[in-house]
């Protein structure tokens, strides 16, 4: 019986070289290889974004040019430059793309550093405003990058100052969220 099990590990063990040697099997040498590559493309995508702070908001932007963005134009060209990432032309059709490539967040305090962020259309600053609204039901009208602790990573008006890090609790921004996720 002793004779059986040794032989039974010598086998595994050339199976396991002959599997390794072919490339059939990849055993990652680091388990947090893929967490750690995801976080890597999280701040690639906003260290592009943040190369981009000042510059002019225009509805509409001409997507040949980084001289203006508007919201969905400054989230496509920073994915796309940064990564090689093509997301949608627009703000809608962008949350589309981020709800068939990930689970979604309803509740923006739930979200990861680079996650896109989605919201309705403004209807004022106070909460009062957006009471009764059944949000899923709303159409997306803006986008940003969650940057964390509270923070995001847009462009929405030229009286804004253009591409700007605004906060969201207790803001507009909070009332307006309807859902985030990962596009990458």
């Amino acid at each position: 019986m002793k004779n059986l099990s040794i032989k039974k590990l010598i086998a595994a063990g050339f199976l396991s070289i002959a599997l390794l040697s072919t490339g059939v099997v990849h055993l990652p040498t680091n388990p947090n290889q893929h967490a750690y590559a995801a976080s890597t493309s999280v701040e690639k995508v906003i260290s592009m974004g943040m190369k981009y702070l000042g510059t002019p908001y225009e509805f509409g932007s001409n997507r040949s040019t980084i001289r203006t963005f508007d919201c969905s134009d400054f989230t496509k060209h920073i994915f796309k430059a940064a990564k090689g990432i093509t997301l949608p032309s627009t703000s809608a059709s962008q949350a589309a793309y981020v709800k068939k490539k990930s689970p979604i967040k309803r509740n923006w305090k739930n979200l990861k550093r680079g996650d896109l962020m989605f919201f309705m259309f403004y209807r004022g600053s106070s909460a009062s405003n957006y009471s009764g609204i059944t949000k899923s039901r709303q159409s997306v009208t803006h986008v940003g990058v969650y940057l964390g602790n509270g923070k995001m990573l847009h462009t929405y008006s030229k009286a804004s100052g253009g591409v700007r890090i605004d906060s969201i609790d207790n803001k507009h921004w909070e009332y307006r969220f309807i859902f985030g996720g990962s596009a990458l």
